[in-house]
C-alpha cells in the first residue's frame, strides 16, 4: 500500500508540479488520473468509471486568470483511491471529491505565495548579474517544494485511505455533507449546460447538427466521432489561417 501511495502522490506531483507543462495540464483531468490510478490500484475500469463521475462535474469549467476554481486533480487523486478501497458507489465519489476540490484551491494559492518569495530572490540574482544560478532558485527549488507541498496530503490520505478520509468526513457536518451531496449531484448538469452554451453559437451550429445527424445514421462509437471531429476541426482551423495569410499579402 505504500508503494501505491507513493505512486499517486507521485502522480499528483506530476500534474500539478508544472514542470511539463503540456504533459500536466493533460494529466490533472479526473478521467485521464482515473486510467493512471486504476492502473496503479490493479483495476483501469473502476478507476475509469470514478474518474469520468467527477469529470461531470468540471465539465464546462475554465480557470479565468490561472485562478482554479476548484482543483479537480487533488480531487479525483484523493476520492478514486478511497472509492475503490472502499468499493463505494460513483456518486459518493463525487461527495468525497468536492471538499478536496475546494482544499486543493487553498494548497494552489499557498504555493503561489511561497514561490512569491523565489521570485523576489530571482530578481536580486537578476540585479547582481548572477544569471547562472537563477535557473536554480526560480524553477528547481519551486518545483522541489510543490512537490512537498502537493506529494504530502495525497500519499497521506492514499496510505491511510479510509480512516483518513473517513475522518475527515465525520468532521464535516450532516447538513453540509448532504449540500455537498446534492451539489455533486447538480453539478455534472451545470458542466453540461456550460458545454451546451458553448455548442449552442449560431457559428457552431452546423458542426453540431452535423455531428449528430452522422451519428444517429451511422451509428459510430464515441471514440470514432470525436476523432472525425478532431479532423474537422483541423481542416477549418488550416483553411481559416490560409484566409488569413492571404490577407495580409492582399
Amino acid at each position: 500500500m505504500v508503494i501505491k501511495a507513493v505512486l499517486v502522490g507521485l502522480v499528483y506531483w506530476l500534474t500539478m508540479g508544472r514542470a511539463f507543462y503540456y504533459i500536466s495540464f493533460a494529466l490533472r483531468k479526473p478521467v485521464v488520473l482515473g486510467v493512471v490510478i486504476g492502473l496503479i490500484f490493479g483495476d483501469v475500469q473502476v478507476g475509469l468509471v470514478y474518474g469520468a463521475t467527477i469529470q461531470l462535474m468540471y465539465m464546462g469549467g475554465i480557470e479565468a486568470g490561472g485562478n482554479i476554481p476548484s482543483d479537480q486533480a487533488l480531487a479525483a487523486c484523493i476520492a478514486i483511491p478511497a472509492a475503490i478501497i472502499n468499493n463505494i458507489d460513483p456518486s459518493a465519489a463525487v461527495a468525497i471529491a468536492v471538499p478536496f476540490g475546494v482544499l486543493g484551491v487553498l494548497i494552489n494559492n499557498v504555493r503561489r505565495t511561497i514561490n512569491s518569495f523565489y521570485n523576489t530572490k530571482a530578481d536580486d540574482l537578476i540585479e547582481k548579474g548572477e544569471y547562472d544560478k537563477v535557473s536554480k532558485i526560480s524553477f528547481i527549488l519551486p518545483w522541489l517544494t510543490n512537490g512537498v507541498l502537493y506529494f504530502t496530503p495525497v500519499f497521506i490520505a492514499t496510505l491511510f485511505g479510509p480512516s483518513v478520509v473517513q475522518k475527515f468526513i465525520d468532521i464535516i457536518p450532516t447538513w453540509l455533507m448532504n449540500g455537498l451531496a446534492n451539489a455533486g449531484g447538480m453539478l455534472p448538469a451545470l458542466g453540461f449546460a456550460l458545454t451546451l452554451v458553448v455548442m449552442g453559437k449560431k457559428q457552431y451550429m452546423p458542426f453540431f447538427v452535423l455531428g449528430f445527424f452522422l451519428h444517429a445514421i451511422l451509428g459510430f462509437s464515441m471514440l470514432t466521432g470525436a476523432v472525425l471531429a478532431l479532423c474537422l476541426a483541423l481542416i477549418v482551423s488550416l483553411f481559416k489561417q490560409n484566409e488569413e495569410g492571404d490577407a495580409q499579402y492582399e
